[in-house]
Order: C-alpha cells, then sequence, then structure tokens
C-alpha cells in the first residue's frame, strides 16, 4: 500500500441509526446527515465511520478514539459497535468528565477505501437528571439559542498488522439542544408547579423578556399568554426528560430569537399552527373524548386535561368560589329535527348551579357510545368515569386558583 494514504475519521449525528447500503458490514457510500439541532429530552446518537484517503485503499485490525462532550446537558449512555469491527471492543464512559475514553474495536482486517463509509460505532446520547443534565431557560436575555454539545475527539489510533496507520479525522459536527419550553421551572418534567407558574400569566400581553414569566409562557409567541399556549401546555402536561415526543409550535424556536441589533427588541412573529391568534379569543376545542375501557380509579384518565382546559378557559373564576363542590354529569341529548343526530353533553355544576356545559365523546372499545341504548347500557361505566373526571378536574381548578391568588 502507498506510504501516504491515511484512514479518515467521521462524525454525524443522527435521531435514529443510519441503514447503511451493506448492511451486514455496516458499509455505506455516502456519510450520512448530520442533524444540527433538537430540543433536550431527545435522544440522539454520534455516529463514527471510517474510510481510506490515499493513493491506496488501507487496511486496519485496530482503531481506537475518545469523544468528548459538554457534560451539563446531556450525557454519553451506550456504545454500539459495527458488524465490521467483530473482535474485541471496549469503551469507558465517564460522564463526570464528559468523555468516552477509549473507544476501541478490532477486526481480522477491514480494508477502507475513498468510495464508501464503514462505521465504526454509534455513542448513544440522553438526558440523565441525575447526572445534572439540563439545558435551561435563559432567564437573563429570554432566548433558546442551542448551546452547544462541544463535540471532540482525541487520542485516535489505528493500526494493522504490523505498525501504526496515518489517521486524522474531517471537522467535527455542531450539535445544540433546545429547551423544552414547557419545563418552566427546569426540573426535568411537566407537571404541577410548572402549570401554577403558567396560570399566574395567563392572559398577559407580551413585548419582551422584560415581561418575566409571562415571556417564557408566551409559548408561540403571539404577544399574548392565551389559549394556543395553553392548548400546547395540556398536550405536553406530564411528561419528562423521558419523552422524547415533545409537541412544540411550528415557529419554536425560530419565533424565539431576538433581533441582533438590539437584543432585547420585538418577539417573534409566526402564526399558530392551530389558527388561533393567542388572546383567548376564537378557540374551538375538539370534544374531550372519555375512553371508557380505561377507567382506573385513581388516575388521570384520558379527556381530564381536555375538560380542564375548556372549563379553566370558559369560567371566569374567583377565589372565593368553593371548588369542592364542583360536580359533573353526562347527559344524551337527541336532535330536534333528526333523533338520530344525538350528541353528549357534560354539565358542570358549582354550588347546585350549573355553570359550563360542553360536548364530550364516549369511546368504548373504540366504538362511539352514540345511540339513547348504548348511553344507558353503558351508564355505570359513565358515571364512575365522570366522577373521577371531575375529581382531577377540581384538584387542577384549586391548584390553578391558589397559584394566580
Amino acid at each position: 500500500m502507498a506510504g501516504d494514504s491515511m484512514v479518515m475519521v467521521d462524525f454525524a449525528v443522527v435521531s435514529d441509526a443510519t441503514v447503511p447500503d451493506d448492511v451486514e458490514h455496516d458499509r455505506t457510500a455516502s456519510l450520512p446527515e448530520s442533524m444540527e439541532r433538537t430540543h433536550e429530552w431527545d435522544r440522539f446518537a454520534v455516529e463514527i465511520w471510517v474510510h481510506g484517503e490515499g493513493d491506496a485503499p488501507v487496511e486496519i485490525q485496530d482503531l481506537t478514539l475518545d469523544l468528548n462532550y459538554r457534560t451539563d446537558l446531556t450525557s454519553a449512555a451506550l456504545v454500539e459497535f459495527g458488524n465490521a469491527f467483530e473482535g474485541a471492543k471496549s469503551y469507558t464512559i465517564d460522564d463526570a468528565m464528559g468523555t468516552v475514553e477509549q473507544i476501541h474495536g478490532s477486526t481480522a482486517g477491514v480494508t477502507l477505501g475513498a468510495d464508501d463509509r464503514v462505521l465504526f460505532a454509534r455513542v448513544y446520547f440522553q438526558a440523565i437528571p441525575q447526572n445534572g443534565d439540563n439545558v435551561l431557560l435563559d432567564r437573563v436575555t429570554g432566548s433558546v439559542a442551542p448551546s452547544s454539545i462541544e463535540l471532540n475527539t482525541a487520542n485516535l489510533a489505528a493500526l494493522n498488522a504490523t505498525s501504526d496507520v496515518a489517521i486524522e479525522h474531517a471537522p467535527m459536527p455542531e450539535m445544540g439542544l433546545f429547551p423544552v419550553i414547557y419545563d418552566l421551572d427546569d426540573d426535568q418534567q411537566i407537571g404541577l408547579s410548572d402549570f401554577a407558574d403558567f396560570t399566574t400569566v395567563f392572559g398577559q400581553s407580551v413585548d419582551s423578556p422584560s415581561d418575566g414569566e409571562a415571556w417564557f409562557a408566551d409559548f408561540n409567541k403571539s404577544n399574548n399568554v392565551g389559549l394556543a399556549d395553553f392548548s400546547y401546555f395540556v398536550k405536553n402536561f406530564g411528561k419528562n426528560f423521558s419523552n422524547e415526543n415533545i409537541q412544540f409550535p411550528e415557529n419554536y424556536p425560530d419565533a424565539w430569537e431576538l433581533p441582533q441589533d438590539t437584543g432585547n427588541g420585538g418577539v417573534g412573529g409566526g402564526d399558530d399552527p392551530n389558527g388561533d391568534p393567542g388572546n383567548g379569543s376564537g378557540q374551538n376545542f375538539l370534544p374531550p373524548v372519555f375512553l371508557l375501557d380505561q377507567f382506573q380509579a385513581g388516575v388521570m384518565l384520558p379527556g381530564t386535561m381536555d375538560v380542564f382546559q375548556v372549563v379553566f378557559a370558559g369560567v371566569n373564576w374567583q377565589t372565593a368560589m368553593q371548588i369542592n363542590r364542583l360536580t359533573g354529569s353526562a347527559s344524551l341529548s337527541e336532535g330536534v329535527d333528526d333523533p338520530a343526530e344525538t350528541e353528549v353533553l357534560l354539565s358542570i355544576v358549582l354550588e347546585d348551579e350549573e355553570i359550563y356545559e360542553t360536548e364530550i365523546e364516549l369511546v368504548f372499545d373504540g366504538e362511539l357510545i352514540d345511540t339513547l341504548q348504548e348511553f344507558n347500557d353503558f351508564s355505570g361505566y359513565i358515571t364512575a368515569y365522570v366522577s373521577e373526571v371531575m375529581s382531577a378536574v377540581q384538584d387542577l381548578l384549586e391548584e390553578a386558583i391558589d397559584s394566580a391568588d
């Protein structure tokens, strides 16, 4: 082999493991495209690919390198080696130092040419709060500019059967993490304390980060903490660092970026993907869906947060109200002109006075309950389900009103 040939190491950050062209030998024609940003609870992998450069192919039997990262943002969790490196393998994760040391793989012999790339290893990353991982909301600037995980590599070495082989690496990819904006208190979960922070500023207008918590609760940057923001919060309520599937406004994070000339100027724009102006007017909610076959006492049942959302937004709640006297009941209403056109209504009663009524959908084993006979047949399920939902809604309302007091 020519003396000026060498091993080149490339890195790519991917959300899902790349499927190579040659699965058996983990070879692919081109380097996978590297993602540049994601949210802090998303799991991702740094793939390490090798190929030859120079006048002739390069044969290696042993490869070692270190991978370093910013440990206060994410943690390395596992290393998986490519099929071509079928021999002895080893690595050491030192998360306190932000490094995966001595990622070492061996093989009976693999030939590296310039026309394809061979997978050496994948290093999987995820948020582990016990390790101190957290992408904090920037309370000073109000921006959510991505925090770089500062990938870099060191101590690269390659061997063939008789000697060292020259080795270099391509520029490291830039990878940034954005905070999960619904985690308002930065405790790596979206819970009641975040809900309390949100309700405190619900309905407020927002102009800039100087508006404090309202700036962060205006998730879609509509200049108002409104129903659209509440809808996003409800969809993500209860999730934590173990959940990758977080729903964000379509204009996140771009709308959070502040003008470069002032650093604290007007907020980003962009229409809300739900078409709501964010000022509490004109929001059309889909009917809450009660999945009767999933009834279980003592848990937050499907449809609970939807009922809370419409009730909280639709009633002018006062601190003097006795929320512990809140009840609800379901009834089936037949159409006046067409009895086949039925709807199920949930009536909300407080202190013996009906204060709100909303349509709901009752489903059992995937089938919609929409006839009087079915309604009567499932009356026991319906009564128990509604009671459990209203008990949970009562607790949520008490929390919301107390936090706003």
